[in-house]
């Protein structure tokens, strides 16, 4: 199990934790870090941990130790050191409630830059989180970077990514990379066995999590989620298996993006995705990897009628419709291009 040497209470990144709790340990402190990996693979949650470590009360060999106060306060998310800035802490403190914000403004950069600038109240750190930092806008990126570029001796910034180049390289240059690798299934599986997740079950949401360790205590958490996903699941079966059904679902699709859940959509499409790409692990012989191991029967049905160029096709197609939505292209002529160039069923 990719346990890490050190006590902190998280799940594997051992390379990232031994870093980060060396630099705590002794004072070398980047003034900026930039954790970066997929979503749901403990991005924040390491984040946060490390804001612990900055801030501990107790020893440097025992920080975090989850007991003192400032660890307790930064969990909770109250403690006066330490910022967190997100498109859901910029929504909640949106004063319009007008629900647009689909990027980190210039203003919440602005305002995080002002809290910064004065010394730490308690501890050593002033600790800034940006969540979501691949959202920021523009002339935020600007804002942020003037911090970069001088920042206060006391301020640490931690920016959180799903992928190092969605920043400009002025802001990746000025910043300590911490890259966050998804988990084997065996820890995954190993983890929620730990926490009383049956075995079988814990096998599934391990390989349906793909790794990411947030994602699945997500689902361990909810059976109704869980139940959501696989349900999910069998509807992207069916528009495989079926061409009208695959029609059917693209214009459902579509409806579903205009009315504003880009979201739901991409996450389906991505679904979509995964089932491609375990046809196409089936067809080649490497069942063991596949995602979807819980319906492994119906897609090696599914496999055997194709061939790897006709299933690489859906592979492609599927790809390339999430690649034009992010251009905003229009949704019906997207999904319904998608669909149309996936093999037929024999």
């Amino acid at each position: 199990m990719e346990i890490a040497a050190t006590p902190w209470p998280i799940v594997g990144h051992t390379v990232a934790v031994e870093m980060l709790a060396r630099a705590a340990r002794t004072g070398q402190v980047a003034h900026a870090y930039l954790f970066f990996g997929p979503e749901g693979i403990g991005r924040f949650t390491l984040a946060r941990i490390f804001a612990q470590a900055l801030l501990c009360e107790a020893p440097p060999d025992e920080r975090p130790c989850g007991r003192c106060s400032a660890c307790q306060r930064v969990e909770r998310g109250v403690h006066p050191d330490v910022s967190i800035i997100s498109r859901e802490t910029q929504a909640a403190g949106d004063e319009r409630g007008d629900g647009k914000h689909t990027r980190i403004s210039i203003e919440t950069v602005r305002n995080l830059r002002a809290s910064i600038s004065l010394r730490p109240m308690e501890g050593r750190w002033r600790v800034a989180i940006i969540a979501e930092s691949d959202l920021l806008s523009r002339d935020a990126f600007d804002a942020l970077l003037k911090t970069l570029e001088e920042p206060p001796p006391f301020v640490v910034l931690i920016l959180i990514a799903t992928e190092a180049e969605a920043l400009p390289e002025t802001i990746r240059s000025r910043c300590q990379p911490v890259p966050l690798e998804p988990l084997s299934r065996g820890a995954v599986a190993a983890e929620l066995t730990r926490r009383g997740i049956p075995p079988e079950e814990a096998a599934t949401i391990a390989s349906l999590s793909r790794g990411r360790i947030g994602h699945a205590l997500a689902l361990a958490a909810d059976p109704e989620a869980l139940d959501a996903r696989r349900q999910a699941v069998d509807a992207g079966l069916e528009m495989i298996e079926s061409p009208l059904a695959a029609i059917a679902g693209a214009r459902r699709l579509a409806d579903t993006y205009r009315r504003g859940q880009r979201d739901a959509v991409e996450r389906q499409i991505d679904l979509l995705l995964g089932l491609w790409r375990d046809l196409l692990l089936l067809a080649g012989g490497c069942d063991e990897a596949i995602v979807n191991a819980d319906r492994r029967d119906r897609l090696a049905r599914l496999a055997r009628q194709w061939t790897l160029a006709e299933i690489h096709r859906g592979v492609v197609a599927t790809l390339q419709a999430l690649g034009d939505l992010a251009i905003n292209a229009q949704p019906r002529l997207v999904l319904d291009h998608m669909v149309t160039q996936w093999p037929q069923p024999r």
